[in-house]
């Protein structure tokens, strides 16, 4: 991946976590919450606020707004640093950027992230998570095949 493919790259990844605003917008006003749910699936599809971070871990709302901007910074500082050097390193660094900015905006107009699939009655996401997962798992590819290639 050359540095300017990242820009080509991250324009659908923009916009896929636009789409899942839209769709945490529209769930909201449209879909059950997780606990009216009697016997969940595989997948359901209801509104799961999680008022915390990652797995519900309950958190100060400032405080989790803080971090974020915090990690924000560092994953800036990555992806410019890398750009030239290692474009997959950064372009997975603003893939995880992009989808928590995403949560972040939840955050701050709603007051808590709006997730909206329920996976196996327990585990609810959004799609700004899924691009966030996969943004740290090409993080952690990239960065091995960078120290495998530097050895």
């Amino acid at each position: 991946m050359r540095a300017t493919n990242i820009y080509f790259w991250l324009i659908p990844t923009s916009i896929i976590v636009l789409v899942d605003e839209w769709l945490k917008y529209i769930s909201l006003q449209r879909l059950p919450s997780e606990g009216s749910l009697v016997d969940p699936g595989l997948i359901e599809f209801a509104i799961h606020k999680n008022w915390g971070i990652a797995f519900d871990i309950p958190f100060k709302l400032e405080l989790v707004i803080i971090i974020s901007i915090i990690i924000g910074i560092f994953l800036a500082k990555t992806a410019v640093r890398h750009i030239t050097s290692h474009p997959k390193i950064s372009f997975a660094s603003l893939m995880i950027i992009v989808g928590a900015l995403g949560n972040l905006f939840d955050r701050i107009y709603y007051g808590f992230t709006v997730d909206y699939i329920l996976v196996l009655g327990r585990s609810a996401i959004n799609i700004s998570d899924l691009v966030i997962i996969l943004g740290v798992i090409l993080l952690l590819l990239a960065s091995r095949n960078e120290k495998h290639h530097t050895h």
